[in-house]
């Protein structure tokens, strides 16, 4: 183990097992992970059935603590905080509510751990948000869940999850294992009642037991109904506890498996129950569903049973064959399906999941906690982003995608980078076009239908738009132009990322949309700034004419993974110099000040103005309100780096603003938006992503 991990679960319950087989899952996963030397808290609602049959209270490889409501987890919050991750369960009662809590309490990553997929998946589709909306899965770091095969696909597609992983059930062959109990039942069935299942196990179990009354059967589970007929060779139990299963299933001949029926359609769904008897050395009789011979070999590890008759002809099968059955699903169970295997699956997940946070920063579900709706939960939206390659825009194009769009990307690689969307490349609902938007759009995108056009196609720093002012102006005037065309074609919503820059080096502070600027406009920054004025102006007449729906956004400084290390900004620069030990270069007294805002942020402010519905709600700034100098700048990353490098000064550009801070008191009260990430956090997530360039680039950025 490569590191000692600190889990919160927030589960259905693991104190009492009683008509729920959550509990014995978690106690089986967790009692292996803790045994691989990590620490375990787990969560459960104090609820009346639980808390009335519980038969764990003080579990030996972990916490386990009760709260009462939303409220009292309140005072949980500096453990979750702690916790290097998180995992809600499926089922957790308000779980809405509670993976909301932990995804803003949570300072690492949080998965969802679905113990009953495709029921979960069939709720979904009939719009049943129990304990989890669709908005909430793309937010999870990790989707755990139950059921395998072509359900992971769905939950990534369509849903729009991360990492969509198989955590199937499993079993502890320390408590489940053959016993000496004598043989009472020739076919057992244990399992809560279940009106899908139930058709199931009349045809299956108690048709056999009327045309075999020579037989005898047993039915184990509670909340059957009081009006089922049952023949007299068919014993009831009412309830069997968890340390009494081994002795159940050694007291069958057989035992039978019925599945429900959403995990019958899903497919690729065994149930504990597969696992327990097994390894208890009980030969098993299924139904049949989709994946099931992934698991065991039909005729050889399991029987498969379609009708009263197969489920007859096993059990009037000899000793031998019953015994060939037992020990072969009982060694295939021990060499992959034990609570070990599973913990394996979980701590390479997590700690998966750790890294990537760690390398990709904080994420937006501090702010997407709210998951303000948008068309992309029920038809996905076709978006075209243009300057999707570039820093931002790819940011954003993740995010879409990860809300179930289709996206398609324009670029013309002048600033943007194929690096920043190659791992989009290969997803189904992404789509790259190289082109430039100064020139007429090509067809591929011309005759499109989209939803929704985001333009960020422009260089945003000082000395990648001064390389070519005149190409700048234009990219930002007959560029939008042309998109604004499109727009107006198509149907489409529109939004501008206009930017701070149209202030210039402002008079009032801090600086609100209605404040008109102070610019130059004939300096060297004009080609970008009066670009950008002018761009808003034609979107706005847009408006104005009817033309099309519009919205414009005016951002401040952005910082994070991808920000190329030869663009010339100043977090680019004082983190690749200081990584390379090089001196640190400031301009003027480094007094002058800045206000700087994390990526997903950003990223967020975007698509909640993109969706706000409403009446026009103007331009809206979107930046952190956060002030430093660019002295004070220089000294954190020093301090987040371990830099000793020497801070030397060089002569202030012209027209570089002395003071930028925006006033977001619109944004917070027209979006309720605001950004979450703190400097600090923002920077250690951006810092990790600059270290692991390669050398090279890294050594590079010291020429910009």
């Amino acid at each position: 183990m490569s590191r000692r991990l600190k889990i919160v679960v927030l589960g259905l319950s693991l104190s009492s097992s009683w008509g729920n087989g959550h509990a014995t899952t978690y106690r089986n996963l967790l009692k292996a992970f803790a045994g691989r030397g990590h620490e375990v808290l787990f969560l459960e609602r104090n609820l009346p059935w639980y808390a009335d049959n519980r038969d764990l209270t003080t579990p030996d490889y972990g916490d386990l603590a009760f709260y009462d409501d939303l409220a009292d987890l309140e005072s949980w919050r500096e453990a979750v905080a702690a916790a290097d991750a998180v995992i809600v369960g499926s089922y957790t009662p308000d779980g809405v509510e509670v993976g909301r809590w932990a995804m803003r309490a949570a300072s690492g990553p949080v998965a969802f751990y679905d113990i009953d997929t495709p029921v979960t998946l069939a709720g979904l589709a009939e719009g049943r948000t129990e304990y989890l909306t669709p908005a909430q899965i793309p937010l999870y770091d990790v989707y755990f869940s139950f059921a395998g095969g072509p359900n992971l696909e769905r939950l990534e597609r369509q849903f729009g999850s991360p990492a969509a992983r198989a955590l199937y059930c499993s079993v502890d062959p320390e408590l489940y294992r053959p016993t000496d109990t004598p043989k009472r039942w020739d076919l057992s069935y244990l399992g809560t009642y279940s009106p899908d299942r139930q058709p199931v196990l009349e045809r299956l179990l108690l048709e056999v037991a009327r045309r075999a009354p020579d037989l005898k059967f047993a039915v184990a589970g509670p909340q059957y109904p009081d009006d089922i007929v049952w023949p007299d060779n068919v014993q009831r139990l009412e309830h069997v506890a968890p340390a009494d299963h081994p002795d159940f299933y050694s007291a069958s001949r057989f035992t039978l498996n019925v599945t429900r029926a959403d995990m019958v359609a899903a497919g690729y769904s065994p149930s504990v129950r597969l696992f327990e008897a097994g390894a208890c050395g009980c030969p098993i009789i299924s139904d049949e569903w989709p994946g099931i011979e992934t698991l065991f070999v039909p005729g050889r590890e399991i029987v498969l049973a379609n009708g009263p008759g197969s489920v007859l002809a096993a059990l009037r099968s000899g000793e031998a064959a019953r015994q060939a059955l037992a020990s072969g699903a009982r060694r295939r169970i021990l060499a992959e399906h034990t609570s070990k295997h599973r913990a394996e699956s979980l701590e390479a997940e997590l700690l998966g999941a750790v890294a990537r946070r760690a390398a990709a920063g904080p994420s937006p579900r501090s702010a997407t906690s709210r998951e303000t709706p948008t068309p992309m939960t029920k038809t996905p939206a076709k978006i075209l982003v243009a300057g999707g390659a570039g820093f931002l825009g790819s940011h954003l194009c993740d995010r879409l995608l990860a809300e179930g769009a289709e996206v398609v990307c324009l670029d013309n690689l002048l600033t943007g980078s194929i690096g920043n969307i190659e791992h989009a490349l290969a997803h189904p609902n992404f789509e790259f076009v190289k082109a430039d938007i100064v020139e007429p759009l090509p067809s591929r995108i011309a005759r499109r239908r989209f939803d929704r056009i985001y333009n960020l196609a422009c260089a945003a720093s000082p000395p990648l738009y001064q390389a070519n002012p005149e190409h700048t102006l234009m990219t930002s005037v007959v560029g939008t132009q042309h998109l604004l065309q499109l727009a107006e074609a198509t149907g489409a919503r529109f939004l501008l990322a206009s930017t701070s820059e149209i202030y210039g080096d402002p008079q009032v502070h801090p600086q609100p949309e209605t404040y008109w600027g102070h610019v130059n406009a004939t300096g060297p920054r004009a080609c970008y700034d009066e670009g950008k004025r002018c761009a808003e102006t034609l979107t706005f007449d847009y408006d104005r004419a009817d033309r099309g729906e519009v919205r414009v956004a005016r951002i401040f400084n952005t910082y994070g993974p991808r920000l190329s290390a030869a663009d010339g900004r100043v977090v680019s620069n004082l983190i690749s110099q200081a990584l390379a030990g090089a001196e640190i270069t400031i301009f003027g007294d480094g007094s002058q000040t800045r206000s700087f805002c994390y990526v997903s942020d950003t990223v967020e402010g975007l698509i909640a103005l993109m969706e706000h519905e409403g009446p026009q709600p103007g331009p809206i700034n979107l930046g952190n309100p956060t002030e430093l100098t660019v002295r004070e700048l220089v000294d954190v990353i020093l301090a987040e780096t371990g830099s000793v490098s020497e801070v030397v000064r060089r002569p202030l550009p012209v027209d570089d603003p002395k003071r930028r801070r925006p006033d977001i008191e619109k944004a917070a009260r027209v979006l309720n938006w605001s950004p979450s990430t703190p400097l600090d956090q923002g920077l250690k997530a951006t810092i990790a992503w600059f270290e692991s360039l390669p050398k090279p680039s890294a050594a590079a950025a010291l020429t910009a």
